[in-house]
């Protein structure tokens, strides 16, 4: 079964994907394109509310609550992410 992925009708952002993390039972992941910025912009506002996978993800654990208001936050960023480069 494929990931479900979301983007804009614009193409204004960047694709989100979300996924199990095969290697670790239990987690899943957020993932964005490795060649953007993303996850390093995440990772400095964010430093204490996620877990990052490299350049590419968010990790969760399934027994552990998402921080919600964190997570909006960066889906809107990569859903806008073409609109800073203008």
């Amino acid at each position: 079964m494929g990931q479900p992925s979301y983007l804009t009708p614009s193409k204004s952002g960047s694709t989100v994907r979300i996924d199990q993390v095969k290697a670790l039972p239990g987690q899943y992941a957020m993932y964005f394109h490795c060649q953007t910025d993303l996850v390093e912009t995440f990772r400095h506002l964010y430093p204490d509310d996620f877990s990052f996978g490299a350049n590419r993800a968010l990790l969760f654990d399934v027994k552990r609550a998402v921080p919600e208001v964190p997570l909006r936050h960066c889906i809107a960023l990569a859903l806008t992410y073409h609109l800073k480069k203008r």
